[in-house]
């Protein structure tokens, strides 16, 4: 079915599995464009903007993915998690319309600064649980001495690497498993002590190698004695920048533009990329274990006739236009939801039942925006609201409700729209972080051998392509030490997203 975007003009079109989800879950055909109704899902999911501020319950100094300046209450995750206060309530007004209220409910309802449970000396971590030691460190779980990571599982000491799974010893290396002491390695799985190497299993020393089995001593997939093989190694040091980067470009060059960066494992009647058991996914990415689903981006173990979605796993099933959900069934449009049943358009709700427009409550039952009613009344509301939006039932949060701006949204981490397009939606750009003004040195200062390096680094250096300042941890000099790989000369976020780039897989919304 094609349709044209409400707010843009945009055509797009809407397939059949789409439609018999939203048949299924009796909800209204989507009214915008795929790429504006991602934004309206991402525009209340921050990953990797923090901030530093106060909680509001405690007073403490913590990190945020909400500033100061915002009028809704934040608290720390503990105090947040706990009963010692109780979320506020509004009384639903026939005479108003139902996204009023929930902005106006949206405005004095706290929310938690950051979601990073169980995890030891992880101040700067989100959306991360049980992890020990890690430093910007973002939807990672179960992880150790990890710094500048993104979607790793399992793993150990890893620098710049993204979607990893039980790594150890890992530098600028995306999408491996099992694999330990390697460096610029992409689509490869237990390899070990290899460096550039793409779509590699079961390899160890091996340099400059792509779709090698369970090879040794190769380089170029041409195989070598051990000493001869080591012998070369010696020449190429890798903890040298200017060495590194010339061979990175050689890889990229050589054999990662000549081969297609895909990872489809065991998969049925699918499309998508980065898909592992997957059955009946229609433009899906980063999706395992997963069934008749979507334009999902990220989900896992067991999900089922999931659409428009971002991170949804654990056995989530009948989901359409969420963010972030657990354990949950039925839901449509709601955002930091675990353990959730058969509710719409609510944000950040734990073990819930039956809510609609709810926001930071737990084990609650029967509630429309966070106001308990008893289940006759409650479904009588919610037919009244249902009645209200009309056709517009099932279609995201309107812009209005937005809490984060585009500049501070997760959507620019896999999306991009101009600030013109974004003022045509009705969204709030928001101002770029400016460049803090300071004494920051060149990064032509930093020592071109790891080895060079001293122990610790108290200079804060300018990032040329960013304008952003950034500083080297102590923890980070360590790690590279022991990889041996070189320093970095770019702010984090730039290397992130050069990462994103290389992994081409931002959903196909065009």
């Amino acid at each position: 079915m094609q349709k044209v975007c409400e707010k843009t003009g945009w055509s797009f079109e809407v397939s059949d599995m789409e439609l018999d989800l939203i048949k299924k879950m009796s909800l209204n055909e989507p009214k915008f464009h795929p790429k504006v109704r991602a934004a309206m899902r991402l525009m209340l999911r921050n990953e990797r903007n923090l901030y530093i501020r106060k909680c509001d319950a405690t007073g403490e100094r913590i990190m945020s993915v909400y500033n100061d300046k915002k009028p809704f209450p934040v608290y720390k995750y503990d105090y947040w998690i706990s009963d010692e206060w109780t979320p506020p309530h509004l009384d639903y007004n026939p005479d108003k319309s139902f996204f009023e209220q929930y902005k106006e409910l949206s405005l004095i309802t706290p929310r938690v600064n950051l979601f990073s449970p169980f995890n030891e000396n992880c101040d700067y971590c989100n959306a991360a649980e049980k992890n020990k030691n890690c430093y910007m460190h973002i939807l990672s779980d179960r992880s150790e001495d990890c710094y500048y990571t993104y979607g790793v599982y399992g793993c150990r000491d890893l620098i710049d690497c993204s979607h990893m799974h039980n790594c150890e010893l890992c530098f600028e290396c995306m999408d491996c498993t099992d694999s330990y002491h390697c460096r610029g390695c992409f689509l490869c799985d237990n390899c070990n002590e290899s460096d550039f190497c793409f779509d590699c299993r079961g390899c160890k020393n091996c340099f400059m190698c792509s779709g090698l089995r369970n090879q040794e001593y190769c380089i170029n997939n041409k195989p070598y004695s051990k000493d001869d093989y080591e012998e070369k190694m010696k020449q190429i040091n890798l903890g040298s920048y200017k060495m590194w980067i010339k061979i990175l470009e050689q890889f990229l060059d050589q054999i990662v533009s000549d081969n297609s960066y895909n990872r489809m494992i065991n998969v049925e009647n699918s499309t998508g990329n980065f898909l592992i058991n997957a059955k009946n996914c229609e433009d899906c990415y980063d999706l395992s274990d997963a069934e008749d689903c979507c334009h999902v981006l990220v989900g896992a173990h067991r999900i089922k006739d999931v659409g428009h979605s971002h991170s949804i796993v654990h056995g989530s099933q009948l989901i359409y236009g969420n963010v972030s959900t657990t354990e949950s069934y039925n839901c449509h449009n709601t955002i930091g939801c675990w353990a959730t049943n058969n509710s719409c358009y609510n944000e950040f709700l734990q073990n819930c039942d039956d809510c609609m427009g709810c926001i930071s409550l737990k084990r609650k039952k029967f509630c429309i925006l966070n106001k308990q009613y008893s289940e006759e009344e409650y479904y009588k509301i919610k037919t009244q609201i249902i009645s209200e939006l009309g056709d517009y039932y099932g279609n995201p949060f309107p812009f209005s409700v937005a809490t984060l701006s585009y500049q501070d949204s997760a959507f620019r981490d896999h999306f991009s729209l101009s600030k013109e397009e974004i003022d045509k939606i009705g969204w709030e750009y928001g101002k770029p972080k400016m460049p803090q003004e300071g004494n920051f040195m060149s990064t032509t200062n930093i020592s071109d051998d790891i080895f060079e390096a001293p122990n610790e680094i108290n200079d804060t250096f300018l990032c040329e392509k960013s304008k952003k300042p950034f500083k080297i941890i102590p923890q980070e000099i360590k790690l590279l030490k022991t990889i041996n790989a070189p320093l970095p000369r770019y702010h984090h976020e730039v290397r992130f997203k050069k990462r994103v780039v290389l992994r081409k897989a931002e959903i196909n919304v065009s």
